[in-house]
């Protein structure tokens, strides 16, 4: 029989899936779990040792309160079930996201203040903050891995695919802003971390990341990776800024859809510091920029061994 038995939230969305997709390779079972439910909720925790809570309504468009509902709400009564069962870890994934785009050219700790932009990351605040009223009563650990390369949906991921598209539109400020970001794999490894050291994870707050890069970096990798020639410009930061506050910026930006912040999300710094979580977990991400980004665009199913160790070192 597994050691654990983890029941999962999200595993339909692509942040779940690439928990599912680590946590199976590992002497464990694991459940999906919805996130309402009320006395169903609490039933399906019986027998459940661990918890990974990586459910989220992110998409842009909702009202505040389907927001609040989604996020907040939902991660109140899965804690609420917790509370009535013997669990070994309740893990809740968060985002370095809520950190907002004003952040400074080196990379942060957990220690940073939030400031949320949006309703949907004012929830995801708003919902963390719940969770840690929990910790004495529930073995609760936090992650907050920064933004994550993933096949699937995310902002991010439209960025990245809006490059593809566009290879000879214009990069806010050349794409010299540089941005921590986690491939979906190694997203996974963090949370194994965090499950298999409980004396070490539990009432603790940990970043992950896999590596440092810039947009133009990102760019040029997706396109080179999907056989597109690149031919980027330079769209000055103070330029673009002013045009969007004009509501203008599309003749020379054009944004990708549904995503509401592109200017400054990909003009700004967003370098995240995990060094906890190397240092106290272990943790080590094996996949650099080139090899998260084969795999979120599905550039090969199954690579020769030596393929993906190259793509790996990249």
């Amino acid at each position: 029989m597994p050691t654990m038995r983890i029941a999962l939230t999200g595993a339909e969305q692509p942040i779940g899936a690439a928990i599912l997709s680590e946590l199976e390779r590992h002497d464990t079972q694991v459940v999906p779990l919805g996130t309402d439910g009320g006395d169903d909720l609490g039933a399906a925790l019986n027998d459940i040792t661990h918890v990974v809570h990586a459910h989220s309504l992110t998409e842009p468009g909702h009202a505040a309160s389907t927001y609040t509902a989604a996020n907040v709400h939902s991660t109140t009564s899965l804690l609420d079930a917790c509370r009535q069962r013997n669990l070994e870890q309740v893990v809740i994934v968060s985002t370095t996201e809520t950190y907002g785009r004003r952040l400074p050219p080196w990379p942060v700790t957990e220690s940073w203040v939030p400031r949320p932009l949006g309703p949907a990351l004012q929830s995801r605040v708003a919902a963390e903050r719940v969770a840690r009223t929990y910790r004495r009563r529930i073995p609760l650990s936090i992650l907050r891995p920064a933004p994550v390369i993933a096949e699937g949906g995310g902002a991010l991921m439209q960025v990245i695919r809006h490059f593809i598209s566009r290879p000879r539109a214009a990069l806010v400020a050349g794409g010299q802003a540089p941005v921590s970001v986690l491939a979906g794999a190694d997203l996974g490894r963090a949370v194994w971390a965090m499950l298999s050291q409980p004396d070490e994870a539990v009432d603790q707050v940990f970043h992950a990341t896999s590596a440092h890069t810039t947009w133009r970096n990102l760019a040029v990798e997706a396109c080179q990776l999907r056989g597109v020639e690149e031919r980027f410009w330079n769209a000055p930061y103070a330029l673009t800024r002013g045009l969007a506050a004009l509501r203008l910026s599309g003749w020379v930006l054009p944004e990708p859809e549904d995503v509401d912040t592109y200017i400054p999300l990909t003009g700004l710094p967003h370098l995240i510091d995990d060094s906890r979580a190397r240092v106290t977990l272990g943790y080590a991400p094996v996949l650099g920029v080139r090899a998260a980004l084969a795999q979120a665009l599905d550039v090969y199913r199954h690579p020769p061994d030596s393929e993906s160790e190259t793509l790996s070192r990249r």
